[in-house]
């Protein structure tokens, strides 16, 4: 194997197990913190955002820490760190020291991930989807891996998911400090781009995907098993098989993204998977084969969504205050989606009716957000105020 390649998987490696920590606590929030400290669904909502919040304060401290210190240093401080601040939220503390427990968890994370998926900037701006797609690949696997240990350990485990989480953020920080030259941004050559490209829509890029994706996971789960009448292990095997298709097919959109480029990959992508998340407000109407070939859809063109936004992000050569802003995005959009869908669920009314007219709306917000987005990559006029983020 050839020795960016073999930098690539170790990389990915270490991306895998930067997200798993964070994906185990989601799925113990019942056991480990509504229970453990009696507060209210409500207030575990919080207790996730205050993460968010901690990843999007850390942002500006990225550049600074880059300069001063190697990216094998940060990983593995941030790891060290996170570890410690896991194990004081396992520890006997307040609900009110909880929550800032909480943020600092969040920025660690934010700031492990984002240094590597900046590691991968560097090398040929040719094969930046060689790269993308495996490391998109690899987040879906951590994820998945760190959701199905955290729902099957969370009833009997309870608050210990953290000391769970707190062995992984470990394991990393031993991985980034054994990882010797792999965690070097010069092990290969970085391009310094010819030009300034806009990044500010690779972050509507990311807010848009996730937002989508809440709406998929959260409310289309519920109104297929609530309203439409299917049963639960149908709708979970439906959904799991559309996060596998996504995994599988990114390491092969980032390698169509070499060949034809990432903004033909991402209309391609938007406009599938906007189709594809269309179909679900149908669900009661259409036959059982059309909507299990709208789910596919998504699958299949979901899966050129995260390697083009990170090889559009990393054009800007600025290592992980690009994928620091793009993962900010994310997380905002994913949030956003949830509450948005729940306000106007409480508002409208949980009919049949109303769960299809979020579906349609939703996708077609998506569009809306994605298409003046892709328009304003490929260099068409844009408000001179945007012009030159």
């Amino acid at each position: 194997m050839a020795p960016r390649s073999r930098r690539t998987l170790g990389l990915c490696l270490l991306i895998g197990l930067a997200v798993m920590p964070d994906a185990l606590v989601p799925m113990a929030l019942k056991a480990a913190v509504v229970d453990r400290w009696g507060v209210t669904l409500a207030d575990a909502h919080w207790f996730t955002a205050m993460a968010l919040l901690g990843g999007v304060c850390v942002i500006g401290l990225l550049r600074p820490m880059e300069r001063r210190w190697s990216g094998g240093t940060i990983i593995a401080a941030a790891s060290v760190m996170n570890a410690a601040v896991l194990v004081c939220l396992w520890a006997p503390v307040p609900w009110s020291l909880a929550m800032v427990l909480r943020f600092l968890t969040g920025a660690c994370d934010l700031a492990t991930l984002s240094v590597l998926l900046g590691l991968l900037e560097a090398g040929d701006a040719g094969r930046a989807g060689r790269r993308y797609g495996p490391a998109s690949l690899a987040i879906m696997v951590g994820l998945s891996v760190g959701f199905a240990l955290g729902g099957g350990m969370a009833t009997d485990l309870g608050s210990g998911i953290f000391l769970i989480s707190a062995t992984f953020s470990l394991l990393l920080a031993v991985a980034a400090g054994c990882g010797g030259g792999l965690l070097r941004a010069d092990m290969a050559v970085q391009e310094v781009p010819r030009s300034r490209p806009r990044y500010w829509p690779t972050l509507v890029f990311s807010f848009s995907d996730r937002g989508l994706a809440a709406l998929m996971s959260v409310t289309a789960s519920l109104y297929l098993i609530d309203r439409v009448g299917f049963d639960p292990a149908i709708v979970g095997a439906g959904l799991g098989g559309v996060l596998v298709l996504m995994g599988l097919g990114a390491w092969p959109a980032g390698v169509v993204v070499d060949r034809i480029g990432a903004l033909p990959v991402r209309v391609l992508s938007v406009v599938g998977y906007a189709t594809g998340f269309a179909t679900i407000a149908g669900a009661e109407w259409l036959p059982q084969w059309a909507l299990l070939l709208g789910l596919g859809a998504i699958g299949v063109f979901g899966a050129g969504l995260a390697p083009s936004a990170y090889v559009l992000a990393s054009r800007r050569s600025r290592g992980a205050l690009d994928m620091s802003g793009v993962q900010a995005a994310g997380s905002i959009g994913y949030f956003v989606g949830v509450i948005t869908s729940g306000l106007v669920l409480a508002a409208s009314g949980a009919d049949t009716v109303k769960f299809s007219g979020l579906f349609l709306g939703a996708a077609t917000i998506y569009l809306a957000l994605n298409l003046p987005a892709i328009a304003a990559m490929a260099g068409w006029r844009v408000p001179a105020s945007l012009s030159d983020i």
